[in-house]
Parts: C-alpha cells; sequence; structure tokens
C-alpha cells in the first residue's frame, strides 16, 4: 500500500513545506540555539566516540571498489557495540527526575537526555540487521536477539514518560516539541521478555526461509535454485506457459506453505504486544504512522483512491488478458481472470516484463538496457557509478567511501543473504549502504536508482536535520522518492544523455510505448498493493477464518480487484500464498 499513496504523499509534503509555521513559544534565537544543541548533543557527541578494538565488519563484497575505497575507510571506523552498550547503560542512570510533565524546559531536558541513548541503541539495531541479512547465520540471529533484550528496559522505561509528556505537549505552541513527543508517544514496547525472544526468533525464521528456500527441476531434485537471480529472472524472460506454471508452483508451495506456520504466531504475538500499548490491533498501529486521520478515514482515502483508478486499471487488464489470450490459446478463460504466472513477475505485481508480448506499436520498440549495458560491457560496477552520475548531475551528493566499500552489490557465493534490495543508513559516521544481489539487466538498472535514492535522502538529512528529524515522514514517503528517481532513469530523455538511445528513435509510437511500460510496472502494481495490506488487515482484526479461508480469501480479494487468478489450484489446509511475497 505504501506505493499506492504516493500520490498523496508528494502533495501533502509540498504542502506542508509552502505552509507558513506557526509562531512558537520559544522566540527566533531560542529556536536555533536549540536546533544547535540538538545537532551537536545528539549527533557530534556519538561522532567522536570512534572504537578501536572491536571489528564486527562482514568482509567486502565489491572488490573492484574495495581496491579504491580500502585505504580511505578506517576499519575501526564504525559504531562499537560493547562501548555503546556501556554508555547507554551509564546514561540511564542519569535521567532527570521529572516533577511536571507540562514544563517546556523540563521536556527539552529530558530529551537531551533520551536521543543520545536512543540513537546509539539504534545504530546497534541497524548494524546487526545488516549482519544478518548479509550473513545469515543463527549466530548472527541470536545477537539480534540478545540486543533486543539489552534494549527493552530502556523503552520499558521511556515510552510511558514520553506518553505522560504528550498529553501536554500536543498543546504546546512549539511544533517541534509536539511533533516529537507525538511521535516517541506512538512507540511500542514490550514488557515481556519471553516475547522479545520468540518475535526476534520467528522474524528470523522468517527471513531464513524466504532466503533460502529453492526451487527444484521435476526431473532432477539435486538441481534447484533459490529464487534470487535464477527464479526471478525466469519469470522475466520464459515464455512457455508451463515452465512458468513449475516455476510459479515450486516457489509457492516451496515459501508460501513454510512461512504459513511462523507467519501465523509471529502476527497473533505482534498484535498481542500492540494491544498491551493501546493499540485496537496491529492494522491501527501501522495505519497511525501515516498520520492521516482515523483507521476509517484513512481506508476510506485508500478505497477511493483504488476506485478513481479502476477505470484505466480495467482498460489495461483488458487489453494485456486479449494479447495473452492470443498468445497462450485454450489456457485460460478470456473473459476472466488472469493467471498470475504469465505476467513477468512471481507475484504478478508488475507486469513491464511482458511488454514485448503487449506492446502496441511493435514496429517501434523500447530500447533494451540489457542489451544495452551487455553490448557496452557494463560492469555491476559502472552501473552503480553510472546512477551516482546521475545524481550528481542535478546537485544532490555523490556516494561516500563507505558506501563503496561496505554496500553488498553482489549475491555473496560463501553465505546465505537476503537478496530482497533495501537501502541502509547505518547512523554513525556517513556509513550509508545498498544490499542488492544485483545482475546486470534493465530491473537492477532501475532498482540501483531507486535504492540510492533513498541514500540520496539519507544525506541530505543527515547534513541538515538533527536526529530527530531524520526519518521518512511515513512508511510510504521513502517509496515516492525511490520510485520517482528510478522512473526517470528509464526514461527517453535520460536514456538519450546516456547514450543508451538515439534521440531520433524517439516519436509518438515510442512515447506511447514507453507509457505502456510505465502502466505496466506501476498502474498494474496498485490493486496489487491495495490487496497485500488489506488481506494482511483482515488477518491482524482476526476477521479471516484461518481453518477454512487462509488461502482462499487471498484469492478471493486478488480476483476482485485485480481480476488474477492463482496459477494452479491451492487447498486451504496447506497452502499460504500470501506468504510467498517479501515485504
Amino acid at each position: 500500500m505504501t506505493n499506492f499513496i504516493i500520490l498523496l504523499l508528494f502533495i501533502s509534503s509540498f504542502q506542508f513545506s509552502i505552509s507558513n509555521r506557526k509562531q512558537n513559544h520559544y522566540d527566533q534565537k531560542q529556536f536555533e540555539e536549540i536546533i544547535e544543541i540538538l545537532k551537536i548533543k545528539f549527533t557530534d557527541e556519538l561522532e567522536e566516540l570512534i572504537s578501536t578494538n572491536y571489528n564486527i565488519e562482514h568482509h567486502n563484497d565489491n572488490p573492484k571498489q574495495s581496491e579504491n575505497y580500502e585505504s580511505e575507510v578506517d576499519s575501526n571506523d564504525h559504531v562499537d557495540i560493547k562501548l555503546w552498550n556501556k554508555l547507554n547503560e551509564k546514561d540511564m542512570k542519569k535521567m532527570p527526575v521529572i516533577d511536571d510533565y507540562s514544563d517546556e524546559a523540563m521536556a527539552m531536558q529530558w530529551l537531551t537526555w533520551y536521543i543520545p541513548i536512543e540513537q546509539r541503541h539504534s545504530q546497534i539495531t541497524t548494524l546487526l540487521n545488516w549482519n544478518y541479512e548479509t550473513n545469515i547465520t543463527e549466530e548472527n540471529q541470536a545477537a539480534m536477539t540478545a540486543q533486543n533484550l539489552i534494549r527493552s528496559p530502556f523503552t520499558r522505561l521511556t515510552l510511558p514518560i514520553a506518553k505522560k509528556f504528550n498529553e501536554h505537549m500536543k498543546y504546546s505552541k512549539d511544533d517541534d516539541l509536539k511533533r516529537i513527543f507525538g511521535r516517541l508517544a506512538s512507540g511500542i514496547v514490550s514488557f515481556n521478555d519471553d516475547d522479545v525472544k520468540r518475535a526476534s526468533k520467528l522474524h528470523g525464521q522468517l527471513e531464513d526461509i524466504y532466503s533460502t528456500t529453492k526451487v527444484c527441476e521435476l526431473n532432477d531434485n539435486k538441481k534447484c535454485y533459490t529464487l534470487s537471480p535464477y527464479i526471478e529472472r525466469l519469470m522475466q524472460i520464459e515464455k512457455d506457459y508451463d515452465r512458468l506454471l513449475w516455476a510459479w508452483k515450486g516457489w509457492h508451495d516451496g515459501c508460501g506453505n513454510k512461512i504459513r506456520s511462523v507467519y501465523l504466531p509471529y502476527i497473533d504475538l505482534l498484535n498481542k504486544n500492540v494491544k498491551e500499548n493501546g493499540y485496537h490491533d496491529l492494522a491501527e498501529s501501522w495505519i497511525t504512522d501515516y498520520e492521516m486521520g482515523s483507521v476509517v478515514e484513512f481506508e476510506g482515502i485508500i478505497d477511493q483512491i483504488l476506485k478513481d483508478i479502476m477505470p484505466l486499471y480495467e482498460q489495461l487488464h483488458a487489453y494485456v488478458r486479449g494479447r495473452l489470450c492470443s498468445k497462450y490459446p485454450n489456457r485460460f478463460d478470456c473473459n476472466g481472470p488472469i493467471p498470475a504466472h504469465i505476467l513477468g513477475n512471481m507475484w504478478a505485481q508488475m507486469w513491464n516484463d511482458r511488454l514485448d508480448d503487449v506492446i502496441p506499436y511493435p514496429d517501434t520498440p523500447l530500447v533494451n538496457i540489457t542489451d544495452v549495458l551487455i553490448k557496452k560491457q557494463f560492469s555491476i560496477d559502472q552501473m552503480y557509478t553510472t546512477a551516482e552520475s546521475f545524481f550528481t548531475s542535478i546537485g544532490l551528493y555523490p556516494m561516500t567511501s563507505k558506501f563503496w566499500a561496505r554496500s553488498m552489490f553482489r549475491k555473496p557465493t560463501d553465505r546465505d543473504v537476503v537478496c530482497h534490495a533495501s537501502a541502509s543508513d547505518m547512523g554513525y559516521h556517513d556509513d550509508y549502504r545498498v544490499k542488492i544481489c544485483t545482475e546486470i539487466n534493465d530491473d537492477y538498472f532501475y532498482t540501483i536508482h531507486h535504492e540510492m535514492g533513498h541514500v540520496e535522502y539519507y544525506m541530505a538529512y543527515s547534513e541538515n536535520q538533527p536526529y530527530v528529524y531524520r526519518g521518512g515522514a511515513n512508511s510510504g514517503f521513502h517509496e515516492a522518492i525511490g520510485d520517482t528517481i528510478g522512473m526517470f532513469a528509464i526514461s527517453p530523455v535520460h536514456l538519450i544523455k546516456l547514450g543508451f538511445l538515439q534521440e531520433e528513435a524517439v516519436n509518438s509510437h515510442y512515447e506511447i510505448n514507453f507509457l505502456l511500460r510505465l502502466a505496466l510496472q506501476k498502474v498494474a502494481f496498485l490493486p496489487f498493493s491495495y490487496v497485500m495490506d488489506k488481506y494482511r488487515f483482515l488477518l491482524f482484526r482476526n476477521e479471516i477464518d484461518r481453518e477454512h479461508e487462509l488461502n482462499s480469501k487471498w484469492w478471493a480479494l486478488r480476483i476482485q480487484h485485480g481480476g488474477i487468478m492463482p496459477a494452479a489450484s491451492r487447498n486451504d489446509e496447506v497452502n499460504f500464498d500470501a506468504g510467498a511475497k517479501y515485504h
């Protein structure tokens, strides 16, 4: 659903940026002094604490860049977990005495104590998550669980206090105090160590199943493939109906069925936790993050947006269905839903990889970015430096030395990793990273720009904002930025600048083909994202009969809102196809 509200997010963020701020309780000089305190107290203090004796970084996965940047990056310049935890334990004992929760000066004093501890905890958690996702081992899973237990007492102490402050600060004329405490008060904490351990273990199991599940050949069970890169790429380029069916069924049976026994107790545990924190259910907790009114108001907005785009989606669906019916005669009802496995994507969430089968003007094909990259002998490293050049050409930041030295650009051959592409702000000393199991093709060309767009956001906010304001406005905001950049990266204008496309090749037919490609990628995605969260919200609210409709409800929603049906017969007793999708 995050991508689904991109337009709203841009409109609201633009309106916020141009609106006049209300007068603060402090005058301008005092406000500037407060912000300066935040910057110094919550950033510079930590950046002086450089460990010299505790290196837990993984070896570098980018040999070419390592040669260039290894000498520039101090191997000891990273978060020191032992030292950070020791400092936090010491500083927790120094919490100021609070005798008046309505006193704004006291609220500021409490924040100056709270935020450095919270920032150190965040840095540790981010590093341990990175370690696990780039090296899935029991040891790294145990380290995350142990850290969650270390962090819990601090959260249990501070969340009730933040809520008490918020009862008064929400009426403050100081927009910063109102904003900071409003966000802090919406947090969640578990008061049971056993629940903390179990949640961490279940989350790790979900990551492990998704990252290590393999699909084996029907006639050779020793010849098996992980989702990334083989199965994902097969779904993009394979045309044979039955071969696609093998891959689809193999993944959904292999991953979804195993996820089922882990995901359900995991969300039950999360639901229990949020209810203990005053939320009705996990759905309400997620929706609160968007700050778009009540649950009813938020879901009403999303329902209306889907309704508004359905006429366009239905035309797109009918057009694609007709073309695929011609390609696969007598395989499915040409007046009904489209089978999920023939749309170029394991989850039928984006259809752009079937463009060549549905292109309206085949005499004016779009430039094949994959072919261009191969013909120009692009390396994986060049794909990243090309993206960096795009950002610097529009006045944004070059990537840092640590980005090149510590990112994971390739899928390692010596260990299991989470290949789902992501970008990370490690929160310490210009340490920004991406984790992408890159292949040289058009999809990864797009993904690289998308993920590095997140990094640009991190760098901009690290440069100009104190710690408390560095996060995205909400769960969807970063995705809006990443997708905007990704779409421009594959636009004809940019491809011409790169020398990937000849300007004279772009005419009205080319433009229509390109617009259809965008529609296959983005318009097709909207009903999928809507159904994904609609289904999860129903699960969180216990409105799905898990024994009799756990899987059939998923497909009922996909047929109702997207006209997509399962590729093979499914069974409510064993299948859990929603769980075959990571995010």
